[in-house]
């Protein structure tokens, strides 16, 4: 119910460039970015003559039953599948509108299901009892190759591990099964701790010897942060967690939010009132530090492994294991309550997420839903922009187009609701998805211009009126100009 218009077509900016046959791929990003079996993938698909772009029904088809399964091991992993709220609660962190932002890049949705495969092997190798050393290497190798598929699961990871540390102490205090069945969940965490640091290791050594070779370049979102850039990132990790938990996006408004935040503060200091008291209870100083420590890690992990890295650039695909954080907390909240609890406590509870997964199906459907309505703007758009190229007497002699500036978010006067980052964006916006935009739309084989030729459509657009005057729109020998407002 939440993604299901990602069967349908749509374009997010990156997409545009995969949408024609005859398009070049930079494998070079997807190398300098550690993303060698996503590279295999694209270049598989490119073999056997199939657009990328082109595959959303079948990959949006499996990337969502891939999600949901690689959710419920999530909730394996941490043991807290047997909770009688698991069912509500895995829905609310299965439609969290941070979920629905990878679903508008159809490009994405391949390697994407791929990685989501080797994370759901990873997590089952994982919970396999008696543990075996071929199991532990089945998930390691399916670790490594999920960090080289799509590294933003390894979050997922790190969520799993905190939680199944919270799980243990609380299972401890609880004190309701034997001490080896408390165990297990810290038992998990610790194997796949040491899986994943042993995976990041390679995944890091591999990268590091591809940039030695020449083989891939590194980028600047794969340089660490500088000792003198740390305060800036404090304020930068600052704002953005507010932005997370406490203030409105346009991805999850206000009001729900302020909702989910008060439901976190209730059940966090649920969690925290029954570590202190079991440890009280118990005399163990121990349970409540550790139980502390591991929740106050997810403040730092809400952000993931783009918090030590020079580019920042906390979207909601890149952060979207603040769902699994969120359902985390009420789960464990409700592994601290007793069962004889109040029947109207347990009533207004059952509202309040039932309130909330309504609320974010709804957010995820508008999220699609503007994706296909800026597509729609564009297409009509580029349209117009073709139509006024057709009316110059030297049409026919262009092979390229340069489109100058360009607004933000788009060239349009009515807003999104769910506009962010790179995400339902006009096509416009950024210089390599324009001119196939008018590509795809018209069926010509446009070339964007470059070099020179760019210098001169920027000159040009200095001093002529922009869209949709007149003069916004000239042919230059094989080049037409097309004038955005900046």
């Amino acid at each position: 119910m939440a993604r299901g218009l990602v069967v349908f077509p749509g374009y997010a900016i990156d997409d545009y460039v995969f949408a024609s046959a005859d398009g070049a791929t930079d494998f070079g990003l997807f190398f300098s970015q550690g993303r060698y079996i996503t590279a295999a993938i694209v270049w598989f698909i490119k073999t056997i003559d199939v657009n990328i772009s082109d595959l959303y029904f079948s990959t949006g088809i499996a990337a969502l039953f891939l999600q949901a399964a690689f959710l419920l091991s999530l909730i394996r992993f941490v043991g807290l599948e047997k909770l009688p709220t698991a069912g509500i609660v895995g829905a609310i962190i299965a439609a969290h509108p941070y979920l629905a932002e990878i679903f508008t890049f159809k490009v994405a949705l391949p390697f994407y299901s791929v990685a989501l495969l080797f994370s759901i092997v990873a997590l089952e190798m994982t919970l396999l009892r008696p543990a075996t050393w071929r199991a532990r290497a089945a998930s390691l190798a399916a670790t490594v190759a999920m960090l080289f598929t799509y590294q933003v699961f390894i979050n997922y990871f790190a969520v799993a591990i905190i939680f199944a540390f919270a799980f243990g102490q609380i299972s401890n205090i609880n004190g309701g099964h034997s001490s080896a069945a408390n165990n297990i969940s810290r038992q998990r965490a610790t194997t796949l701790f040491f899986t994943s640091s042993i995976a990041i290791l390679i995944f890091a050594t591999t990268n590091w010897l591809t940039k030695l070779s020449g083989i891939s370049s590194g980028l600047s979102m794969s340089r660490t942060l500088r000792i003198d850039e740390i305060p800036n990132r404090w304020n930068q990790a600052s704002s953005s967690f507010f932005d997370i938990y406490w203030r409105s996006e346009p991805v999850f408004s206000g009001k729900l939010k302020f909702l989910v935040a008060a439901m976190l503060v209730l059940s966090l200091s649920k969690i925290f009132w029954h570590l202190l008291r079991g440890s009280v209870a118990k005399n163990s100083v121990r349970s409540l530090s550790v139980g502390i420590f591991a929740l106050l890690l997810l403040i730092p992990i809400s952000f993931g492994v783009i918090l030590p890295f020079a580019i920042w650039w906390p979207v909601p695909r890149v952060v979207s294991h603040v769902s699994v954080i969120i359902g985390f907390v009420f789960l464990l909240a409700d592994s601290c309550t007793k069962t004889s609890e109040h029947r109207l406590a347990k009533s207004t509870l059952l509202i309040a997420r039932a309130m909330i997964l309504v609320g974010f199906v709804f957010l995820s459907n508008q999220i699609l839903t503007d994706q296909q309505r800026i597509n729609q703007w564009d297409t009509l758009m580029a349209n117009r922009m073709i139509a006024r190229l057709e009316l110059h007497p030297d049409y026919r002699k262009v092979k390229f187009i340069h489109i100058s500036k360009g607004s933000w978010p788009w060239p349009y006067t009515t807003r999104l609701r769910t506009t962010g980052g790179d995400m339902n964006v006009s096509a416009f916006l950024v210089e390599y998805s324009k001119v196939p935009l008018l590509s795809e739309i018209s069926g010509l084989d446009f070339k964007s211009a470059t070099g020179s030729k760019a210098d001169f459509g920027n000159d040009y657009c200095k001093t002529k009126q922009p869209w949709p005057d007149a003069e916004s729109v000239a042919v230059v020998d094989d080049m037409a100009i097309i004038c955005l407002k900046s």
